[in-house]
């Protein structure tokens, strides 16, 4: 992959992504986002915990309220309970917050699929699905995040992305609406 190449990826296949996109969307109805006490994925999806994560709006900063075992393999930690600012430094925590609060603004779900480099030397590639949450039916105030990771060949990888994986390119889109 060639370093800031923009990749498509048809999350709506992924068995992963499109499943949590199309359980976040029954759970809108006639919303245009559910609130989290309408979800109950311990029940209603148990096999896609593993690489969802719950993000609370606090402010003007994000903190990570749940975790899914996959996302804590990947990163080589249980991040529960930090702040973006906590867990990234510089410019990796500022583009993650970006995201974030364009969920925020715009009420509107976001797929984001990023290529990386990692410590170990290995190329692997993230596919993320952020969907906000709303108590009020208004104000964005959690989003659930779903996570794939395409690890190529490689062996081991547990903390593969970690930390300190280099971003080399990315491919952000609003998700529309209605599927």
């Amino acid at each position: 992959m060639v370093a800031g190449e923009a990749v498509s990826y048809d999350y709506r296949s992924d068995p992963i992504l499109g499943r949590t996109l199309a359980y976040w969307s029954a759970k809108c109805g006639t919303r245009s986002m559910p609130s989290r006490r309408d979800l109950d994925p311990v029940v209603e999806i148990p096999n896609l915990l593993p690489n969802l994560q719950l993000i609370d709006i606090v402010g003007s900063r994000f903190r990570f309220r749940l975790i899914g075992s996959e996302l804590a393999h990947a990163f080589g930690r249980d991040y529960t309970g930090l702040f973006v600012d906590e867990l990234f430094d510089g410019q990796r925590a500022k583009d993650i917050c970006t995201v974030y609060g364009a969920v925020r603004d715009a009420r509107q779900s976001i797929f984001m699929r990023s290529c990386y480099f990692s410590r170990r030397d290995a190329d692997l590639i993230a596919n993320r699905l952020y969907l906000p949450l709303s108590d009020n039916g208004s104000n964005v105030n959690m989003i659930l995040g779903a996570m794939t990771f395409d690890f190529g060949e490689v062996a081991g990888t547990s903390g593969l992305w970690g930390l300190s994986a280099h971003l080399t390119g990315s491919h952000v889109e609003l998700v529309p609406s209605a599927p």
